[in-house]
């Protein structure tokens, strides 16, 4: 990428899985750039101009944003395996949850698992908030559980909900591996039902921080639900925000798809919490209560 008259990126729709994307560093002293089109349908080229800061414009269901200024085109973009076999490479996985990630690959539903740098970011999150009590709600073979009670303080507590037993057993064996045990405790049934228990008996704000990663329809009646359990200060993450990107344009019966959606405009606007949307894994929300 030159600097010039004109300045011209490109951005494809499949690359090798041997190139990376990015630009020279000489880059970095070119002015803004503003978008002239957005993707094609068969991701043609997206062609930029050097041009002033515009006013930002509402977003759009398809391609990038019409008129926004891109000063530097994110990493997410142009993703490539090669890429993110060296962000794995560079993430620190203790050995417990590495063996968790190979024996739930073998199960039904694995990729419901988070990934390894998601573990990573929301173990990072508990120490950062100095997070001593957390509450999951969706927790299946419970990586993102142990990752999270693997930063916990020795007294701190985490209730992981689920529905289902069966693959929380693995969750349980993992957990006594990592010594963690008697900091979890799993709570199997509705999750709502679950969250309006713990609200009744340990009250509104007596939790630190949580994590949405279940039935995607009823994700804003969790959030609801945890807006009362999390104390002010303290943080909600949710999971699978971008939903393999069929947050864009959800067919008329993708019901899941389409919930994430309105819940993402809805978190846009909400002046309860500051909120920031992490390109990370399948899309993470963090959300702060005010």
């Amino acid at each position: 990428m030159l600097c010039g008259a004109g300045v011209r990126f490109r951005v494809a729709s499949r690359q090798p899985a041997d190139q990376t994307f990015g630009f020279a560093s000489s880059a970095l002293s070119c002015p803004p750039v503003q978008l002239l089109s957005g993707y094609g349908a068969r991701g043609t080229s997206t062609r930029a101009r050097a041009a002033p800061p515009a006013s930002p414009s509402s977003p759009s269901s398809g391609g990038l944003v019409a008129g926004e200024v891109i000063n530097k085109v994110p990493t997410a973009v142009g993703m490539t395996p090669r890429l993110y076999g060296y962000i794995l490479q560079h993430t620190r996985e203790p050995e417990v949850l590495r063996q968790l990630r190979a024996e739930t690959a073998g199960v039904h539903g694995a990729h419901m698992q988070i990934t390894p740098e998601q573990g990573a970011l929301l173990a990072l999150l508990v120490e950062l908030s100095g997070a001593r009590r957390v509450v999951e709600v969706g927790t299946f073979t419970g990586y993102s559980s142990l990752a999270m009670a693997l930063a916990l303080p020795a007294e701190g507590r985490l209730v992981a909900l689920d529905i289902d037993e069966q693959p929380v057993q693995m969750a349980r064996k993992y957990w006594q591996l990592a010594g963690v045990g008697e900091r979890v405790e799993a709570r199997i049934g509705p999750a709502l039902a679950s969250l309006q228990q713990l609200l009744e008996q340990e009250g509104p704000g007596s939790y630190d921080m949580a994590f949405i990663d279940a039935d995607k329809r009823s994700y804003d009646a969790y959030y609801e639900m945890l807006l009362q359990l999390v104390r002010p200060g303290g943080l909600i993450a949710i999971d699978n925000t971008l939903f393999f990107g069929r947050v864009v344009e959800p067919q008329a019966d993708d019901k899941a798809g389409i919930a994430l959606r309105d819940l993402n405009a809805k978190l846009l606007r909400d002046e309860r919490v500051s909120v920031s949307m992490v390109p990370i894994g399948d899309g993470m929300t963090l959300c702060r209560r005010r």
